[in-house]
């Protein structure tokens, strides 16, 4: 279940990751969202102007072929309307031919004149002269009797003298619900003298009874080939477009936001000295300028802190070489049976022991961090560096508590590459922090062994173990406490730095009253090393 949510939840979480794809959709969700509204708008128009069209049937407004066909007849007719032999009867024979021998067109009737196409012929004073496809209306007929008002009212324009055949003009209307069109136009002889009119009326629209609900499906099918029109036309060049704008814009914004998080990274790692180059000037640019405005701030603190540090830990060397001799010389002094006297001068010495180790250990990390520490390099026997640090913390160890020291170097155990000042520094730390937290009469084993190609030495105390919230951090300088017994941190973090420097590692395990085990290892001499220097820089 667990796995199913996470692959559900990845192509979310891969969008929230990246701020160059939210910019590159929202950029292409705009453009479709534009073009959305576009289509809604597209499809509201076409629904209003033909919607009922679509739902209630076809119809026909205007026809300019049919138009055309009006004109060109009335300007035909005329000889015929004046020839004597003309007669009302070979009138109606000539315009039956003209229907019967026409070509359907292309209009939306389906032509101007074919067999269908009713034809009327009246004369100035509106009696019908001739008709053909009409069989309601008969010769001598007036125009009361023409089967549709409309078809009246445009052969009163025509005998008016309108010639108006235009989309919504007097002589071109659409009838019976637009199923039909019916036009009228003058006819003049030569001299422009009135003879009469003639009007014709298509052949009815075929128009097939449909439900309502076929209807609306005709009305949805044809909306969606006209937005899938649209989408090919318009929707797709759109994205085309769009995708590679959004693209260069975004990497324009994007490069410089991740400048700025390198740099942050870079701060962190502790290089104050990193700086954001100022690419534009809107909102990004004034980010990249505050933030290398608080990199040299905080470059100026971190120099601060280190000069106070440095200044601090010089200044208590000589007060504290004071308080030592002059307690050493008090204490050798002091009659044997003055065991108050003693003891006080004792303590005096080990605490003094512990605070001059504490300015050690501040006077080498702002060496340190200032990488202003050399480091000499070379060939190191483990036994001997081991037992000269034990024989050094014997006394102090009595004084702690009975507290015993085992070392057990393996036989045959190769020289470390290090520094043997340092290598002395780390173990002395190692140590000091066992006794702080041995009991009274425990023991602290030191052993050495090689592992491979390096030299492994462990520290390991009989006391209460490590807390488990600071063993997630056990190196951590300054680390709070509410063991008073614990320390400040810094012989850890000191051990560790200086183990890096030499090629080294160290590790602690721990367990609830079982005491701890701190590990280091360094590399094993070579047989053609020799005294070499280097600097936390190199």
């Amino acid at each position: 279940m667990t796995g199913s949510s996470c692959a559900i939840r990845r192509p979310w979480t891969i969008l929230d990751g990246r701020l160059s794809w939210k910019l590159m959709l929202s950029h292409v969700a705009v453009a479709l969202l534009t073009l959305t509204l576009v289509i809604c708008a597209y499809a509201i128009r076409a629904i209003v102007l033909h919607g009922d069209d679509i739902l209630l049937g076809h119809t026909v407004r205007y026809d300019p072929d049919f138009a055309q066909s009006t004109r060109l007849l009335a300007q035909l007719l005329p000889p015929h309307l004046t020839q004597e032999k003309g007669s009302p009867d070979s009138l109606t024979l000539l315009l039956r031919d003209l229907g019967a021998g026409a070509v359907p067109g292309s209009g939306p009737l389906g032509g101007s004149l074919n067999e269908h196409t009713g034809i009327v012929v009246v004369s100035v004073n509106g009696t019908v002269l001739s008709a053909a496809g009409v069989p309601e209306l008969q010769v001598g007929d007036e125009l009361e009797a023409l089967p549709l008002p409309e078809w009246r009212e445009a052969f009163q324009a025509a005998l008016a003298g309108s010639q108006d055949l235009a989309q919504g003009g007097p002589l071109i209307r659409p009838a019976a619900d637009g199923t039909v069109l019916v036009s009228a136009y003058p006819i003049r002889d030569s001299t422009g003298m009135l003879l009469g009119a003639v009007g014709l009326r298509t052949q009815p629209l075929a128009t097939a009874p449909s439900s309502w609900l076929a209807a609306l499906v005709t009305l949805v099918l044809g909306l969606g080939l006209v937005i899938g029109d649209f989408l090919v036309t318009a929707a797709i060049p759109a994205v085309l477009v769009s995708l590679p704008a959004s693209l260069l814009l975004t990497r324009r914004m994007t490069r410089q936001l991740r400048e700025l998080e390198a740099a942050t990274d870079a701060i962190v790692r502790g290089e104050l000295d990193r700086r954001v180059a100022v690419l534009t000037r809107d909102e990004l640019g004034h980010l990249a300028e505050r933030f290398n405005l608080l990199a040299i701030a905080l470059e100026r603190l971190e120099g601060q802190r280190r000069a106070f540090f440095a200044n601090v830990t010089h200044d208590l060397r000589t007060p504290l070489t004071l308080i030592r001799a002059h307690a050493e010389a008090l204490l050798e002094r002091a009659r044997p049976r003055d065991s108050s006297v003693r003891d006080g001068l004792e303590r005096i010495l080990a605490e003094t022991d512990t605070l001059s180790r504490l300015v050690d250990d501040l006077f080498t990390l702002a060496r340190l961090e200032e990488r202003g520490l050399p480091l000499f390099l070379q060939p190191i026997s483990v036994e001997d560096i081991l037992a000269d640090v034990v024989e050094t913390l014997r006394p102090l160890a009595r004084r702690a508590g009975r507290i015993a020291f085992s070392l057990d170097v393996e036989p045959g155990c190769p020289p470390l590459q290090g520094d043997p000042l340092r290598v002395r520094q780390i173990v002395l730390n190692l140590l000091h922090n066992a006794l702080r937290h041995t009991p009274e009469g425990g023991v602290i084993r030191l052993t050495a062994r090689r592992e491979g190609a390096y030299v492994v030495v462990r520290v390991t105390d009989s006391g209460c173990g490590v807390p488990a919230e600071i063993l997630a951090h056990p190196f951590t300088r300054y680390q709070p406490s509410s063991d008073p017994v614990r320390g400040s941190g810094l012989g850890l973090a000191v051990a560790k730095q200086l183990l890096e420097m030499q090629g080294g590692e160290i590790w602690i395990e721990s367990q609830h009253g079982e005491g701890t085990t701190v590990s280091f290892l360094l590399p094993v001499a070579t047989r053609d090393s020799s005294a070499a220097m280097a600097t936390p820089g190199e």
